[in-house]
Formats: C-alpha cells, sequence, structure tokens
C-alpha cells in the first residue's frame, strides 16, 4: 500500500510513522515543510521518503498526490499555534 502523510514532522506524525511501518511492508511519504526538524527520523528504512510540500499551496499539493501515487492519506498537517490561528485566519483554514 502507498501511504501519503501530510504534517508527517508533527507529534501525532512522530508516532503514525513507526506504527505503519512496523505493521507491513508500505511505501511511506511523508509531507513536510522545508523548515521542519527531521531530528528522530534519522533511522527510518528505504522505503519511507520526505517530499516538501507547503499544502497552502495547491499546486505543491498536486504534485505531491500525482508523485506519490497514494492509496491512504493521513492528513495531519495543521495550525497548531492558537495566536497564530487569530493574526493569519485565512492561512489556518486552509
Amino acid at each position: 500500500m502507498r501511504i501519503l502523510i501530510t504534517g508527517a514532522t508533527g507529534f501525532v506524525g512522530r508516532y503514525l510513522i513507526p506504527s505503519i511501518l512496523e505493521n507491513g511492508r508500505h511505501e511511506i511519504w511523508g509531507l513536510r515543510r522545508w523548515r521542519s526538524s527531521l531530528e528522530g527520523f534519522e533511522k527510518l528504512p528505504a522505503r519511507f521518503h520526505w517530499l516538501e510540500c507547503d499544502i497552502r499551496d495547491a499546486g505543491s499539493v498536486m504534485r505531491a498526490v500525482r508523485t506519490t501515487r497514494p492509496d491512504r492519506i493521513f492528513h495531519l498537517a495543521a495550525q497548531s499555534y492558537v495566536p497564530t490561528s487569530w493574526h493569519a485566519p485565512s492561512e489556518t483554514l486552509v
């Protein structure tokens, strides 16, 4: 199975990725922002791949979906900083 995970470097992604890898021979693509830290993700197997993607950019998301051709998508990306959600509501609701 081909799996795409948005927000893969976030809190939930750090637990979801190892769980999926332990429970099957899935190919996994994790979407990340260019500035996201990869600390703690150094020892992932070759069947895991990173893709840089800004989910606020429709073209970037379309390229990611075309590239990965996923069977499943776990959408974990979100605006989690409350003050930013008030200052930039349009970006938060994307």
